[in-house]
């Protein structure tokens, strides 16, 4: 088994934490960049790619400045990507520090001055080196998660300047869920010689999610019958604007049920204080925009509803992409008209899967 390759600190964190398997991209990944690969890996959301890339870097790391460095596109994935860091450092003891915006400065500057792994958002990140206050030239191991999400956010130039800045470093790294052609030549500029590993026989790959679809005449109230009729344990509800989330978060509470709201319009550290309850949480629902359909990795999470839904194909993949995590089995539900069944239709060519009608 792969994780039997890493060092005792990091197979008894992870024991401790119930990895008892590896999951397919893990098994083919870890022995790659161990063996010193530039490994482009690309698998479904919820396959475990995070610990793919975290665990044979920290096997690898001596503790020393700026060591190792991880960007990605959202505050959420960073802080995620954190949490799953910590788990695995639970034996190894090296310094960290997460880094990104909408909040102050002091915190971050003072946990980068010892910090041996640095988990950044790209702007943040190239704030704090223009006011040299971190040093790229010192990273060995450079991580992109979610290229393909940098380049729908417009940040690829800074993950250009980024790598340009990071030119010292041993091993370059890049995960993604999609692989279209401008995501590979941007893996193919930022990584020497890259190993593609592609845990998927789709350029999407959906997680094992059974879907359903009940057919609505699109009023609020048909969807509302619905959602309070489905949605049960630990679930996200998914809408497309603020305030069509704040509206169905009052109703859903009003009604008696435990709800929690998320969106881009709250303040950073109300983010962070919801996502931290819904993880805590046995039996909750959570409203939110599309700001937790990427990077959002709560093993949990057993149902999606799909209040109204997305305005792409790539959206409802990651949105129902919350749901069975690390190999376990999700449910996910769609409400919608006749005339919005196109963009499933779409979902099911890229995807190879396909949808029940529910009524």
């Amino acid at each position: 088994m792969v994780f039997n390759l890493l060092k005792e600190e990091l197979k008894q964190a992870i024991s401790e934490y119930g990895f008892n398997e590896p999951t397919e991209v893990q098994k083919h990944v870890i022995p790659k960049i161990l063996s010193g690969f530039n490994v482009a890996m690309q698998a479904r959301t919820g396959s475990g790619k995070t610990a793919a890339y975290l665990l044979p870097t920290m096997n690898m790391m001596k503790g020393d400045l700026d060591e190792t460095l991880v960007i990605s596109p959202t505050r959420e994935l960073a802080l995620q990507i954190m949490s799953q860091f910590l788990i695995f450092n639970k034996y190894m003891g090296f310094n960290s520090a997460v880094v990104y915006g909408g909040v102050g400065y002091s915190n971050q500057v003072k946990a980068l001055k010892d910090a041996s792994l640095i988990v950044a958002t790209p702007g943040r990140l190239l704030d704090l080196t223009d006011r040299s206050l971190i040093d790229l030239g010192n990273v060995k191991y450079f991580i992109i998660d979610e290229v393909d999400r940098m380049l729908d956010m417009g940040f690829i130039k800074d993950v250009y300047t980024i790598s340009s800045l990071t030119s010292n470093r041993k091993q370059t790294h890049a995960a993604t869920a999609t692989l279209p052609s401008d995501v590979h030549g941007v893996v193919k500029k930022v990584l020497r010689n890259p190993l593609f590993i592609r845990v998927s026989s789709h350029e999407y790959e959906l997680p094992m999610v059974d879907q359903l679809v009940y057919l609505v005449d699109g009023s609020w109230r048909s969807k509302y019958e619905l959602t309070r009729r489905e949605v049960r344990d630990k679930s996200i509800i998914f809408v497309n604007t603020r305030e069509r989330a704040y509206r169905l978060y009052r109703q859903l509470r009003n009604d008696g049920l435990r709800v929690l709201l998320l969106h881009g319009g709250m303040r950073q550290e109300a983010r962070e204080s919801t996502l931290s309850r819904f993880r805590e949480l046995d039996s909750v629902s959570l409203v939110s925009t599309d700001l937790a359909s990427r990077g959002l990795d709560i093993i949990d999470v057993s149902l999606i509803l799909n209040f109204d839904v997305p305005r792409d194909p790539e959206t409802y993949i990651h949105r129902i992409g919350r749901t069975a995590r690390l190999n376990r089995r999700g449910k996910a539900i769609t409400l919608a008209t006749r005339e919005e069944l196109g963009i499933l239709s779409e979902v099911t060519k890229l995807t190879g899967s396909d949808y029940v009608l529910a009524n």
